[in-house]
């Protein structure tokens, strides 16, 4: 789809953005968007030329990678032909390749119409060879694979070359971080979806508050004004958002809450927890933390991911591991327990 230019309007935002299913489509993305419908319609009606596979997808945590290849996959599987599609994580498939007999590679994976490997940067390199095996056997098929990463195959240093060449003689397209102008479009958006008036004054301080490059903090502020307002009533402008978030500023909000108590369990910081750090001394309670929120608010690992920062296939690992290690780790066992049954 093409996105033509907003016109003017008076507070600087034009017609609504053009919408693919369930993504938007801005012009930091479109070009994304457009490979991904083009390889849809590939995939389900005949006569459309396979576009260069694999397709890979980069750009920074919360451009919207995840959201994309979920859109694609609704889009093939919901065809009337009998198409079918595989999501797997790229640690994941390090698991599978020692779980998988060596003359198998994969057997599932390697048939299956459209495969998506998502966040290939956490592909441990001595799992790139099978990668590689299966990338080759899906491309002699003619079955096309997508491929999701934080940066492109030149930024993938640490993995091997044979395994990045092979994405670069694919098709490498690029979520930009969003400007703005696509902030606040965005953020319109979502504010519709879920029916809040908000101001164009309101809208525009949104747009400048979250500055993050992705839509996944903006989806994380309208999910966040909406669970402070259902009690509300009337329009809300500038400074009604500004009073309920701040007065929302409380360790009442269940995510906030639960990461105050187990940053304190391990004597680390919460906003260690909730950062980029990677040491195992926060690794830990990080995991423990979305475990919780998964257990404890109910919430879906998009939302998570939302309130960590993350992309929902790096909750799902989190909330996989700590139940994993659960069944053998009696201190992680006990400490859990404690934790639930206090902030339950």
């Amino acid at each position: 789809i093409r996105t033509m230019p907003p016109p003017p309007s008076e507070s600087g935002v034009g017609a609504a953005p053009a919408v693919w299913g369930e993504f938007v489509s801005l012009p930091e993305n479109d070009s994304a968007v457009r490979a991904a419908r083009r390889l849809a319609r590939a995939v389900t009606q005949r006569g459309f030329a396979l576009p260069p596979s694999p397709l890979v997808i980069h750009g920074r945590p919360g451009t919207g990678k995840s959201h994309l290849v979920q859109n694609l996959i609704h889009a093939v599987v919901d065809s009337p032909d009998a198409v079918t599609a595989r999501v797997v994580a790229a640690r994941d498939l390090h698991r599978a390749a020692w779980e998988t007999p060596e003359d198998d590679d994969f057997a599932e994976l390697r048939d299956v119409d459209l495969l998506a490997i998502e966040d290939l940067q956490h592909l441990p390199a001595k799992a790139a060879d099978r990668v590689c095996r299966l990338l080759d056997a899906r491309a002699s098929r003619r079955k096309p694979t997508v491929v999701t990463a934080s940066a492109g195959p030149a930024g993938l240093t640490k993995l091997p070359h044979r395994l990045t060449s092979r994405l670069a003689a694919g098709l490498v397209v690029q979520l930009e971080p969003l400007t703005p102008l696509a902030r606040r479009t965005l953020l319109d958006r979502l504010a519709g979806k879920r029916n809040l008036p908000l101001t164009p004054d309101a809208l525009d301080w949104l747009a400048s508050q979250s500055t993050g490059g992705g839509a996944r903090p903006l989806a994380g502020a309208i999910e966040r004004l909406h669970h402070l307002t259902r009690d509300f009533a009337g329009t809300l402008d500038l400074a009604a958002v500004q009073k309920i978030l701040s007065d929302g500023d409380t360790p009442e909000n269940p995510v906030e809450r639960i990461v105050a108590r187990v940053a304190t369990v391990y004597g680390v910081k919460p906003k260690d927890v909730l950062g980029p750090c990677r040491q195992r001394e926060v690794l830990l309670p990080r995991h423990v933390a979305m475990y919780l929120a998964r257990l404890i608010a109910k919430l879906s690992y998009p939302q998570i991911g939302t309130a960590f920062g993350r992309d929902h296939s790096t909750v799902l690992h989190a909330v996989r591991k700590i139940e994993a290690d659960l069944k053998a780790d009696a201190k992680l066992k006990r400490t859990v327990r404690e934790l639930r049954a206090e902030l339950g």
